[in-house]
């Protein structure tokens, strides 16, 4: 049977359509003056431990991340790549052409009150420096994603992602797993710009996480794998002793965000 392919965007007008026949009635918070956007996305997540002190040079400075468990050296980081298939406003518009990809980079940190917040600290993106203040403009954004499967058996799934900046930092994906059931999560995460950390935004998520494992790993359905990351900055983050603790296909996101 002839492998099904297709780009993320032309899988989500099936995959959302009913979604998008309610328009803007189907978020909750439409009358909300604080509503600002939502959108249906498909994504490729990495958990990766990397260059703590690369990491901290992003950070306010008075804004701190944890060393890694066993690694003091480096510290947790989360690269996401993201196909935003639509994106409407709160009148069910689109926002900009309607849909966009890019990559964004957070970490888990703590302020000097003590108090935890998920950081956006860079990545690479068409639209400029986004709400956050902190993506680097892309040259290039590119999502690809192609899937082989037979009756009601879980496809297989070969993904190709690539992000290029005009300041010169360039990082790739490529890998090719199984698929299985997802777990759909429901959850309201409060983000904070890594630059400006007095602007928050408040998310609203729907989602379906699919966790792969980690390449190399026996229970992994991960198989095959490569992330290339170079570049002014990339190359101190990624300083070639990086590890990739968990890769996770979220095959369905829907967003709500709204500002506070």
């Amino acid at each position: 049977m002839n492998s099904i392919r297709s780009t993320f965007t032309r899988l989500v007008l099936v995959a959302t359509a009913c979604a998008l026949v309610a328009g803007p009635a189907a978020v909750s918070a439409s009358e909300s003056s604080e509503y600002e956007e939502w959108s249906a996305e498909t994504r490729m997540s990495l958990g990766m431990r990397v260059n703590g002190d690369a990491v901290r040079s992003l950070l306010p400075g008075n804004w701190t991340v944890a060393a890694a468990a066993g690694a003091p050296e480096q510290v947790n980081l989360t690269v996401t790549f993201m196909d935003r298939h639509v994106i409407l406003d709160p009148q069910g518009q689109p926002v900009g052409t309607g849909s966009s990809r890019y990559m964004v980079m957070s970490v888990l940190a703590r302020n000097a009150q003590g108090e935890d917040s998920i950081l956006i600290i860079n990545g690479i993106s068409p639209e400029g420096t986004g709400a956050y203040e902190v993506y680097q403009p892309a040259v290039v954004a590119i999502a690809e994603r192609s899937l082989s499967g037979q009756g009601d058996s879980n496809a297989h799934v070969e993904e190709n992602w690539e992000m290029v900046a005009d300041s010169g930092d360039a990082a790739s994906l490529t890998l090719r797993y199984q698929q299985s059931v997802p777990t759909r999560r429901q959850s309201n995460v409060v983000i904070r710009s890594g630059r400006n950390t007095g602007y928050t935004r408040t998310y609203a998520i729907d989602q379906a996480n699919d966790a792969l494992g980690a390449p190399g790993v026996a229970d992994s359905r991960i198989e095959s794998f490569s992330f290339i990351a170079e570049g002014p900055l990339f190359s101190r983050l990624f300083d070639g002793n990086e590890v990739v603790t968990g890769v996770t296909s979220t095959p369905w996101y829907h967003r709500e965000i709204s500002i506070p």
